[in-house]
């Protein structure tokens, strides 16, 4: 039996859009029946990218099909998402056509992003009817020219909640207007629009996040919305960061900052811009002396830099997490959803980590004394960089105490050289548990496990500490294993994570 020609309608639009995004599986689900013909015209979700097609003649013709069909039913559609490559005028006829259809009858979410053929080729202008679909809640634009009647008429964009605009051409005045007349907006991306020199948002309730990509001289963001809470900022042609006035967003925990910090604008005064922030996330090009910071209220700070550990000096009594990326944009959303419950730093060594580096590690903690976890992030290609770490045996500086270490040694080099480096990160640390991580199973590297067994053990006093070795990956009955020679017994393994416990006892 047909029964879910016997749903109600709704449902059946719920279940068509979990198909994928093609047009082949909605044609295919049209010829069941007639009903299913009737369904699938009435499916209120308009998906068109003219990357599934074979030619661009079926794409406009399958969009402008598709459209009429649908608007026939007088419908709000959920949907509308547009993606393609203008190259004939006649082309944007058709696109104009089958827009104003359904912005006739309301469209709850909208993308429109075009490309074109050539330079020369003038922009898509939206109709102006776009102004006034009042159920709109979600607006992206990409490569289109405002409605003409902008300033003229108002908007009825009072559903609006999310606003992405990207290579879209806008003036100062455009974009505090058009914040103003949003008045549930929440989310307002601006993304390498042209023309505008300042964002200004003036005592909006509902603004959330906030975030501006520019290329072009950005002069000042001027922001007056009590519940904003993140802004996401972007030089992305090393102009330098504009002056910012954010005294009154109380609520801005979260700051992201990527580009270019220019001489005249000094580290402490650019941070002085977020009074309140908690999380701070900054990729900056910047030659300084020093890096100062200090705030009471951060707790969670990335950093990449240039900047060398000597010149970094914050003072941050709060600071719960500190990650030091070292220029891998990669790492960032790892180090940004890790947890962390004590006091943790990461670093992500670049690949041809020295002795200095380890020295100027150890001293960065002993200024901050505050950290009570490491986690060590090692890509090192040169096994040479690793045997000179030897070095560091000859500076008498006392290992810094810590609860934890983990290392995660992601290297195709040789055992000796993971050897070399748990050697210099035991000469900076002392921990009370490490944890090593690894692309390859250690029952590979099995002289790395019992160095790292040794150094541990000569931390301590001997006769009254053990080292309990954990593996997780191994089975329950084998999980807690107390020294090297119940280790070297255990069943085969294919774990790439082994921990060392230190406690108080014994020594079998």
């Amino acid at each position: 039996m047909d029964r879910i020609s016997h749903l109600p309608e709704s449902i059946v639009h719920h279940i068509l859009s979990f198909l994928k995004k093609t047009p082949a599986e909605l044609v295919r689900m049209s010829v069941l029946s007639k009903s299913w013909f009737n369904l699938t015209a009435s499916f209120p979700c308009l998906d068109f990218n003219i990357d599934c097609f074979s030619t661009r003649e079926s794409f406009f013709k399958y969009v402008e099909y598709t459209t009429s069909r649908f608007c026939h039913h007088n419908l709000t559609a959920h949907k509308l998402l547009l993606y393609t490559e203008i190259q004939e005028p006649a082309e944007l006829d058709v696109v104009n056509r089958c827009l104003e259809l359904v912005l006739k009858n309301g469209v709850r979410e909208l993308v429109i992003s075009f490309t074109y053929s050539s330079l020369d080729f003038p922009k898509y202008r939206l109709p102006n009817i776009l102004l006034s679909v009042s159920v709109l809640e979600s607006l992206t634009i990409l490569g289109c020219d405002l409605p003409s009647s902008l300033m003229l008429d108002a908007i009825n964009f009072k559903s609006l909640i999310q606003l992405e605009l990207t290579l879209v051409p806008l003036n100062d005045e455009v974009i505090t207007y058009l914040a103003t007349s949003c008045p549930l907006l929440q989310v307002l991306d601006i993304g390498i629009c042209s023309g505008f020199k300042k964002v200004c948002v003036y005592g909006h309730q509902h603004l959330q996040e906030l975030r501006i990509t520019y290329d072009t001289p950005l002069e000042r963001i001027d922001i007056e919305a009590p519940n904003l809470s993140s802004l996401r900022i972007e030089d992305d042609d090393d102009i330098g960061a504009p002056q910012m006035n954010l005294a009154l967003c109380k609520n801005l925990t979260t700051v992201s900052y990527f580009g270019y910090l220019s001489p005249n604008l000094s580290f402490t005064d650019f941070v002085s811009s977020f009074p309140f922030v908690e999380n701070l996330y900054l990729a900056i090009h910047y030659n300084c002396n020093t890096l100062k910071l200090s705030s009471p209220s951060l707790r969670t700070f990335m950093l990449d830099s240039m900047c060398d550990f000597e010149d970094i000096e914050f003072s941050t009594p709060n600071l719960v997490f500190f990650s030091y990326p070292c220029g891998s944009y990669s790492t960032w959303p790892m180090a940004m959803h890790s947890t962390h419950l004590k006091a943790s730093m990461q670093c992500y060594p670049n690949r041809y980590t020295s002795g200095l580096w380890f020295q100027k590690l150890r001293r960065l903690l002993d200024k901050q004394n505050g950290f009570k976890v490491l986690n060590l992030y090692i890509d090192a290609l040169h096994s040479q960089t690793f045997t000179k770490l030897e070095k560091l045996k000859a500076i008498e500086l006392p290992p810094y105490e810590l609860e934890h270490v983990e290392l995660k040694l992601d290297t195709s080099e040789e055992s000796s050289a993971h050897v070399a480096f748990v050697n210099a990160v035991l000469w900076c640390c002392r921990p009370r548990s490490l944890t090593l991580r690894s692309s390859v199973p250690f029952e590979e590297q099995s002289d790395v496990v019992k160095f790292t067994y040794k150094k541990l053990l000569e931390q301590e006093d001997q006769g009254h500490t053990k080292i309990q070795i954990v593996s997780p990956s191994s089975s329950e009955a084998q999980k807690h294993l107390m020294d090297l020679k119940s280790l070297s017994m255990a069943s085969p393994r294919e774990g790439k994570t082994i921990s060392f416990i230190k406690e108080e006892g014994t020594p079998f």
